[in-house]
């Protein structure tokens, strides 16, 4: 049997980040740290266990827009999101 495997591929220009973020979706905010970042998406250590949505805004500390994201993997607490470019909001 011949099984494909699909693998997420990483931007190699992802910078360090390490500026706390906010998880919004609805009424719900979750914390996390953003851990690195490219301009396709992010890594995101998160500060609870509660679920996390498949879709969501994440706000980074100090910048003046939301970015809309995607998950892309999960492991435990860590996670990877992509962003999705022509949605970024400013906020309101």
């Amino acid at each position: 049997m011949n099984t494909k495997l699909t693998r997420y591929k990483t931007d190699s220009r992802r910078i360090v980040l390490m500026k706390r973020g906010t998880i919004c979706s609805g009424d719900t905010s979750i914390g996390c740290v953003v851990l690195n970042m490219s301009t396709g998406g992010a890594g995101l250590a998160v500060e609870s266990d509660e679920p996390i949505p498949f879709a969501f805004e994440l706000k980074i500390e100090s910048e003046p827009i939301r970015r809309r994201c995607v998950v892309a993997w999960r492991l435990e607490r860590r996670l990877g999101v992509t962003f999705e470019c022509d949605q970024l909001q400013r906020p309101k």
